[in-house]
């Protein structure tokens, strides 16, 4: 049997940030977010070439879409001088919110460690990954949020930050998103930006109920919410459930029993929960 290695990192839902430039003078942020327990699982094999396939899997497992190529998980194995075959898959859309540009980096440099054997560290694979982020302006903290899981409030940038975590945030995450909202787009909007700086507040939520307020007072400030993101808020202020708008896509992420019963009326809901954990590596197989 053909020699592989299977990894999975979660996703993270970024509930409010602002731009700072980590101790080296990179782009980076400070905020909050969760880690959830959807995310991208990466399988490796090896090969004289390198190739990348992005899966989009339904929740039964299924393939429901395949896209050929990936300019930012093939530039940081070219930084490796690695070639191998890595298919990705996720049932989370790309460009909504869900840090998933930061987890199939992750999970896909965990998978070619792994397989062969080059023995780097989880600091080393999220070194890499934070910078390939960096120059394709992908992301500014979801590398550092996904090295471990909980609901979390990073205090100071980059991936060795100061990053607080919780874990009691046990009910479940509903989330209900309306499209694309490319975070490269946003961050080279120097409006945008501005905006989004201003909106910050520099808390640390001690519930997950405060979680949701922070993470509301900052949507309500950062001048990104859309029609459609404003009639799910609404409905769900009116019915007292906890929610805000995903950062950044173009979506809605509410806590509680009660939250998909409400999302449902606008789309499609994705259920998830907290995770406790960061990026893993699952199996390898000859």
């Amino acid at each position: 049997m053909e020699k592989t290695a299977l990894t999975f990192c979660p996703g993270h839902i970024s509930g409010w940030f602002r731009q700072m430039p980590d101790g080296e003078g990179n782009p980076s942020s400070v905020g909050g977010g969760i880690v959830i327990s959807e995310g991208v699982f990466a399988e490796a094999k090896k090969s004289d070439e390198l190739s990348v396939k992005i899966c989009y899997v339904d929740r039964s497992g299924n393939v429901v879409a395949e896209v050929y190529g990936s300019k930012v998980i093939e530039y940081a194995m070219r930084s490796l001088d690695i070639t191998a075959d890595i298919t990705t898959r996720s049932i989370l859309p790309m460009s909504s919110g869900f840090g998933l540009s930061a987890a199939s980096l992750l999970a896909s440099l965990k998978a070619v460690s792994e397989l062969y054997e080059l023995k780097m560290s989880n600091e080393d694979i999220a070194k890499l990954a934070n910078l390939t982020e960096i120059h394709f302006k992908t992301g500014l903290g979801d590398v550092a949020a996904c090295m471990n899981g909980g609901y979390i409030c990073r205090r100071t940038p980059g991936i060795n930050g100061k990053i607080i975590r919780r874990y009691d945030m046990e009910k479940p995450i509903s989330t209900v998103t309306f499209g694309p909202l490319r975070t490269d787009t946003v961050l080279k909007d120097p409006k945008a930006m501005e905006r989004i700086n201003n909106a910050f507040r520099d808390e640390c939520p001690n519930s997950p109920e405060e979680f949701f307020r922070v993470a509301r007072d900052f949507a309500e400030n950062s001048g990104l919410i859309s029609d459609k993101v404003r009639a799910v808020l609404d409905e769900c202020a009116l019915r007292n459930i906890p929610a805000s708008m995903t950062m950044l896509g173009n979506g809605v992420f509410a806590y509680g029993e009660k939250a998909p019963g409400i999302l449902s009326k606008f789309g499609d809901v994705y259920l998830m929960k907290m995770s406790k954990n960061g990026f893993v590596y699952q199996s390898r197989k000859r």
